[in-house]
């Protein structure tokens, strides 16, 4: 007769002969087995998953991409898909949920932002109660805090460039960081966090530790319930107690506001259970990163291209010194929204280097067909925008800067607006893309209104991502000089 030992040693044997089988039909047998990619993905999902949590999937899938054809299967269950008909289905037309990996990277489970929140029906109701504070007017009433804000990030370089008698080297990635959330703060939450004049850059440091940390929660999530370590937000939290704290103090003064800050809290004290103090340092840190990383690094981006395309540049100089003679002519938002080449370069800007250069996660609801392929129900599918918006069947010279192709026909064809998608696309895009465009106007133009601005050799454009993208080397200079 055998021992307890002996059958359990002999069912723990059976169990893993079980799972080995289980692998092994899925990975050769099963629907997603037609699907070309790496052999190890039919496996397990790890090897993509550090890639993952390192920030190189960005680098990566591009070349899964060019290896295996627009499928790419990187795990058991994770397909990526660089095609516009699968992309347009994912997102647009059958609105697909998204993934759990966005349900692990809440703090607490019950508390979702508008970035993590899965259920369509509560997204659509936070959407709604936020949508006042994009609306067109709201917008419109913004510009004069944009122009002080741009006033300040001017006087700096004006004082950079004296200093350094007439031309300066800049790290423009990070004046513009701090530029755009100096601009974030004084729209959505009361005031100015003035790092444009402290040069500070902790509260950037902070916002970047904590999107490398989103990245490990969300393949690790047991690890911010380890005794001893710190939660994300923990540093972020303080600077978002000390701005609502701020703001009930002036509301009890009877100092009113009308911004993003203020409508979550007057949705905290109509329902305080529903919406908690959680919610709002969520939604908060959604808007702090989401609001300033994000335009300043199209702007890096925008001026990277058009430093390596001089013809561009000059070309768009003269547009903007056809529309603002002077130096003393206000740059407004009437204005660059009418100057056909700033537009088109902005846009041909996030053509190529997108903010979303990695793929947008979502979860399969029924089984269904894409591509040719049988996708079943609970697979995990990433849209990959960024390659689609590089698609030579697509594009015509997809990695040349032709900022022209959003003007007129490029070599017979019509910009296809239906494969660009740097705001995302369908229910979840971003709500914030005309305060992003407006400010993004109003800061090129102003640059290339008052500045010389010059290439400096010999940096590296290589990026990562957790989030946003990152540049590798941490910085991106560029030479400045005041303009005579």
């Amino acid at each position: 007769m055998y021992g307890f030992t002996t059958i359990f040693i002999y069912a723990l044997a059976a169990e893993l002969c079980r799972r080995c089988c289980r692998i092994l039909l899925a990975a050769f047998t099963g629907p997603l087995s037609k699907i070309p990619g790496p052999v190890i993905g039919k496996f397990t999902s790890w090897p993509w998953l550090i890639q993952v949590i390192k920030g190189n999937q960005m680098n990566i899938g591009p070349r899964l991409f060019q290896k295996y054809g627009p499928v790419v299967r990187v795990g058991p269950a994770d397909i990526l898909f660089a095609d516009k008909a699968a992309i347009q289905k994912i997102l647009v037309e059958d609105d697909f949920r998204k993934s759990h990996d966005y349900e692990r990277i809440r703090e607490d489970p019950h508390v979702a932002s508008l970035i993590t929140e899965t259920d369509k029906v509560k997204y659509k109701q936070k959407r709604r109660q936020l949508s006042p504070a994009f609306s067109i007017s709201y917008l419109n009433g913004l510009e004069a805090l944009m122009h002080e804000c741009i006033q300040v990030f001017t006087r700096v370089l004006d004082t950079k460039c004296n200093e350094a008698h007439g031309a300066v080297v800049i790290d423009m990635n990070r004046i513009l960081a701090h530029l755009t959330s100096d601009v974030m703060s004084a729209a959505s939450f009361g005031g100015s966090f003035n790092l444009v004049e402290s040069d500070d850059n902790t509260q950037m440091n902070i916002f970047h530790s904590y999107m490398r940390r989103l990245a490990l929660d969300a393949q690790f999530t047991f690890i911010k319930y380890l005794p001893g370590v710190p939660l994300a937000s923990s540093e972020i939290s303080v600077l978002i107690n000390r701005i609502v704290s701020r703001r009930r103090q002036e509301m009890e003064k009877g100092i009113a506001k009308k911004d993003i800050l203020q409508i979550f809290i007057d949705t905290n004290d109509a329902d305080p259970v529903s919406f908690t103090d959680k919610h709002i340092e969520e939604e908060m840190i959604l808007f702090m990163i989401a609001g300033s990383d994000t335009t300043s690094l199209t702007a890096t981006f925008t001026l990277l291209l058009l430093l390596n395309n001089q013809e561009k540049l000059r070309e768009l100089r003269a547009e903007i010194d056809s529309a603002f003679p002077s130096q003393d002519d206000t740059i407004t938002f009437a204005k660059t929204q009418d100057l056909p080449y700033l537009n088109a370069v902005i846009n041909e800007s996030m053509r190529m280097m997108p903010i979303v250069t990695a793929g947008v996660v979502r979860l399969v609801p029924e089984t269904t067909i894409i591509c040719g392929y049988e996708i079943p129900k609970d697979t995990i599918v990433s849209t990959w925008i960024s390659e689609m918006q590089r698609d030579p069947r697509i594009w015509r010279d997809p990695n040349s800067f032709i900022p022209e192709r959003w003007i007129s026909n490029y070599k017979g064809v019509a910009a296809d607006r239906k494969a660009f998608m740097p705001f995302s696309a369908g229910s979840r895009n971003c709500i914030g893309q005309q305060f992003a465009l407006k400010e993004l106007r109003l800061i090129l133009a102003t640059l290339l209104q008052r500045y010389e601005l010059s290439l400096v050799p010999g940096q590296s454009h290589e990026l990562r991502v957790h989030t946003v993208p990152w540049f590798k080397q941490g910085f991106y200079n560029i030479g400045v000089k005041r303009r005579e």
